[in-house]
């Protein structure tokens, strides 16, 4: 009877030093997968990942590991690391739909599936990969909800047990570390794009009001009610004629850096370089009352500060320049044209054409102004700017007469 016991006690505590074996092990790949984190930069997050399948191979014995994701615009899943990718031959990329397959029926569920043989489960979705053996599809959660998962393969069928299994969970949930910076990353990335591009157009704190805000940051249009400013050096091709490119160089940018600050302060939005000038929109994201009177008042500025700028250039040695302005007030089609991954904000319409046309017929150091703009400044305005009519003319473009004025100001 005690040889018996002590039989048993002994068969025990092997079992026992064989289990803290097993934590130890775990705990120490576990900590290794953490480790690796550290050592890679998430602008390189493919090979993160393919380090960490690395680890988990080595350690496991496993023949095939991969990691699949969900794309959140496609909401389908899509293989972003495997441990054998590098040596498989070229096929389509394998994607799959919420439900379909195993792994899709895993994201549904956020359960683990075990298939101890692939070649006898109808739900297996083979695609032309003629896999065989055992398959552990695990979960990856983050936040309470399934974002992806990893799989685990081994040639022999039945290969995975119950611990097996409860393994692959914890190494699931360490890999949703990884796979929420990634995530991050990229969610941080597409942030900064759409800063970037925007900041093209409205000043800093403007733009990162409109990527939190998020209705400019894709495609398509609406109609707005905007008005535009253009500006224009004056005679600029007979000054790039007489002076040497290196100078025209240097004047062009002290020139755009001089207005542009301009239109920024009055809420205006940039909306493209024209060579030699701008054309600035006031009105957009959001129209009000007061954009008329933002888009003269910015005109003013710009004059002043060209004013100032020739001045400097002069002492400078470099050659003088003057600007005319158009200014014209009406609804326009307002949104960004191109693709997805290269876009531009613009508007569209009459009062864009009779802007350019109106700083086309505009001598050096005037500002003209269409009449439906003055019409629309609200009453009591102080403005300190008056007009003076011009009378009916004719600009290319516009098959009506026109009635611009002519803004009077001191010049400061």
């Amino acid at each position: 009877m005690e040889r018996d016991i002590l039989s048993i006690l002994k068969d025990r505590i092997v079992s026992l030093e064989e289990g803290y074996e097993q934590k130890i092990a775990e705990l120490s790949l576990l900590k290794e997968l953490g480790e690796a984190l550290k050592g890679t930069s998430l602008s390189h997050w493919n090979q993160l990942f393919m380090r960490q399948l690395d680890i988990i191979k080595k350690a496991t014995g496993i023949h095939s590991i991969s990691v699949m994701l969900i794309d959140e615009q496609t909401g389908t899943l899509y293989v972003v690391s495997a441990s054998l990718m590098r040596n498989t031959p070229n096929r389509p990329p394998i994607l799959l739909k919420r439900g379909e397959g195993i792994a899709g029926k895993v994201v549904e569920s956020g359960k683990t599936y075990y298939i101890p043989d692939v070649t006898r489960d109808p739900n297996f979705s083979n695609r032309g990969t003629n896999q065989e053996g055992s398959l552990a599809c695990v979960p990856i959660i983050s936040e309470g909800r399934c974002i992806g998962v990893i799989n685990f393969r081994d040639n022999a069928p039945g290969t995975f047990g119950p611990n097996d299994l409860r393994f692959f969970e914890l190494i699931a949930d360490q890999l949703s570390i990884t796979a929420s910076l990634v995530r991050t990353y990229q969610d941080l990335l597409e942030l900064e794009k759409k800063r970037m591009n925007l900041s093209r157009y409205f000043s800093r704190g403007l733009a990162e009001h409109l990527v939190a805000d998020g209705r400019m940051t894709g495609l398509g249009g609406q109609k707005k009610n905007v008005t535009v400013v253009f500006a224009d050096i004056t005679g600029f091709t007979t000054l790039v004629e007489e002076n040497p490119v290196e100078q025209v160089v240097e004047v062009l940018n002290r020139y755009f850096e001089t207005i542009v600050p301009v239109i920024f302060k009055y809420g205006g939005m940039l909306d493209k370089f024209l060579g030699d000038g701008v054309m600035a929109v006031f009105g957009i994201p959001d129209a009000t009352d007061l954009d008329p009177v933002n888009a003269i008042k910015c005109a003013v500025d710009i004059q002043r500060g060209v004013k100032a700028l020739k001045e400097r250039l002069v002492g400078e040695g470099l050659f003088p320049i003057e600007v005319g302005v158009g200014i014209a007030t009406g609804l326009v089609v307002a949104g960004n044209i191109g693709t997805a991954e290269q876009m531009n904000y613009t508007v569209i319409g009459e009062p864009v054409n009779l802007a350019q046309r109106l700083e086309s017929v505009s001598s050096p150091g005037e500002i003209i102004v269409s009449s439906l703009t003055t019409d629309v400044i609200p009453p009591h305005t102080e403005l300190e700017v008056g007009f003076e009519p011009m009378g009916s003319i004719r600009v290319k473009g516009i098959q009506k007469d026109i009635f611009p004025l002519k803004a009077t100001y001191d010049m400061g």
